[in-house]
């Protein structure tokens, strides 16, 4: 892995941003002159290997003073941390243990829905006449924990926006259609056993099944088993239905990859993953 690059100007401080997409972007603030700066920094550079989720950069104050200043940084080293553009965390100092600290507790994987995500409504019981609808999102509201998302106009429903939390989005992912191999419950419908692909087109919450479009053109189905569509490895979903590690249910997540058994690897956050069933993880 390369060195940490340094952002030369607020152009490259904007495209680090963007760069890093759903990524905690974790830079330091320094200076050639600075000798705390000096002890910490390659403590900093050395943390990107075991932080795969998050991007470094740093920033010389003296050679970008308009990022410097847009930040306001008035010691150094300092130590901002940013998601979607918005700062998450700071601090003032040479503290390897906090920086590692602040690193675990932001760095973990992006688990929330981009903006442009394609999503289908679901469970809604305020606007049931919503379930079902197709939708955009537009930006998540972190503080409290809702995504913006662009409605377009259906029959007689009117184009909207509408403050929707996770529980109630269901992506429109590409998905592989097999039996579980993993020890979950649920078969194929006979319906889609000769069909391999389909895209996500709906989520019935309480039979904790999708409906789904098989490629080809085929009408949408409805009482797919969750645990007979595979998500792809980098898809972002939610865990539900534990039995054993109940505080996990309702957490986002993402698919890291798939175990040999045909569970999934699923980050949660920095320190944690999880090997779960594929009827524990829906999109």
């Amino acid at each position: 892995m390369g060195g940490v690059p340094f952002l030369a100007d607020a152009a490259a401080f904007q495209q680090a941003q963007a760069d890093a997409g759903g990524k905690l972007l974790a830079i330091d603030f320094t200076a050639s002159w600075c000798g705390p700066c000096k002890m910490i920094g390659p403590q900093f550079e050395a943390m990107q290997s075991q932080f795969p989720h998050v991007s470094f950069a740093k920033v010389d104050v003296d050679e970008n003073q308009e990022v410097a200043a847009q930040c306001g940084i008035r010691a150094m080293p300092t130590f901002k941390f940013f998601r979607r553009g918005q700062q998450v965390a700071e601090f003032t100092g040479a503290d390897a243990s906090k920086l590692r600290a602040l690193l675990a507790e932001h760095g973990g994987p992006p688990v929330d829905l981009n903006a442009g995500a394609d999503v289908v409504l679901c469970g809604l019981k305020a606007r049931p006449e919503c379930n079902g609808r197709r939708g955009v999102v537009r930006s998540l509201d972190a503080a409290k924990g809702r995504y913006a998302v662009d409605l377009s106009e259906a029959g007689e429903l009117p184009a909207e926006t509408l403050a929707l939390k996770r529980d109630n989005l269901v992506q429109r992912l590409h998905v592989r259609l097999s039996e579980p191999s993993d020890g979950s419950a649920g078969g194929l419908p006979e319906t889609l056993i000769e069909i391999a692909e389909a895209v996500l087109a709906g989520y019935d919450p309480e039979a904790h099944a999708y409906r789904v479009t098989p490629l080809g053109g085929e009408a949408a189905l409805d009482g797919v088993p969750v645990a007979c569509c595979e998500l792809p490895v980098g898809a972002v979903g939610v865990v539900v239905g534990l039995q054993n590690g109940q505080e996990h249910n309702g957490k986002p997540c993402r698919v890291n990859g798939v175990a040999e058994n045909g569970r999934l690897d699923v980050g949660i956050d920095a320190a944690l993953s999880l090997r779960l069933k594929r009827a524990n993880v829906r999109a």
